[in-house]
């Protein structure tokens, strides 16, 4: 059973004022737990998202290196000849 219907289902059944405050704070509780969650899950995707751009401008980067470096290699072995 979710936590949502587990508290929903005791508001239904609190008749007292006391009882009343109690599931509101709990519903309150419960709000700031998803909003927590929310903001550690998307913290999470944004680093993996900068990683994945760190890692594709690295490896692009690497290749416009190795094209540089081949086409001077072709360059001097053209001038030589």
């Amino acid at each position: 059973m979710p936590i949502e219907n587990a508290c929903a289902s005791l508001s239904s059944q609190k008749i007292g004022w006391h009882d009343k405050k109690w599931t509101n704070w709990s519903n309150f509780t419960l709000n700031q737990q998803k909003i927590t969650t929310k903001t550690y899950l998307i913290s999470i995707n944004v680093n993996k998202s900068i990683k994945k751009q760190y890692f594709i401008i690295k490896h692009q980067k690497k290749l416009i290196n190795q094209s540089t470096i081949k086409t001077k290699k072709i360059n001097k072995i053209m001038s030589n000849a």
